[in-house]
């Protein structure tokens, strides 16, 4: 399938950006770059250089060059199907999920909703932003989260992967969590926020 060693460096080279906050395919959706991001491919390559340049292990990030910003699409796309790569990660879709979901009701967000389960501020976070750790310490949580939900709602909170990625990005993004206000949370939800 992958016919050279720069094809593969390539590869993991794009799947290194693709998947940091701010790369390619972060805020894109369905695997297409915007078109700020088709004139930013010296950017995106000197920025992966700087995130990787205290690495004792070299990446061949002149492979990237080689791409057109297709086949770069194609190569996401395909990482993609065969569960290579992980969902594009929108912080501004996470913060909408964080309080239509409900997270708001259990987690807070500089001072958004409440404390019964760890706050998510970014300023918290581990850096760099391990995005399987953040899934497994809510698996840790995953019964009481369960069961509180059930408390709560009725029924357990449904989240695609898609939603895991965005709520994700948002609890790691100091920027857009800016933006979150008490104004946003549902009506269906204040009066737990009042409690």
């Amino acid at each position: 399938m992958f016919r050279t060693s720069r094809t593969m460096a390539a590869l993991a080279a794009a799947l290194v950006f693709a998947l940091a906050p701010g790369g390619v395919f972060a805020d894109a959706g369905h695997g297409k770059a915007s078109e700020e991001d088709d004139h930013g491919d010296a950017r995106m390559i000197e920025t992966m250089r700087d995130a990787h340049r205290d690495h004792e292990h070299g990446h061949d990030f002149e492979a990237m060059e080689e791409m057109s910003p297709e086949q770069a699409t194609r190569m996401i796309n395909l990482m993609r199907e065969v569960g290579l790569a992980l969902p594009p990660m929108n912080a501004g879709r996470g913060r909408a999920l964080f309080v239509d979901k409900g997270c708001v009701v259990c987690h807070s967000v500089n001072g958004v909703g409440v404390d019964i389960g760890p706050s998510l501020n970014a300023a918290d976070m581990p850096s760099p932003m391990n995005a399987f750790e953040f899934a497994a310490r809510m698996w840790r949580g995953a019964p009481a989260m369960t069961a509180m939900q059930e408390a709560e709602f009725g029924n357990v909170i449904d989240l695609s992967g898609q939603e895991l990625a965005d709520l994700i990005a948002f609890a790691h993004d100091a920027e857009e969590q800016k933006k979150l206000t008490a104004e946003q949370v549902p009506e269906r939800f204040r009066d737990r926020l009042e409690e």
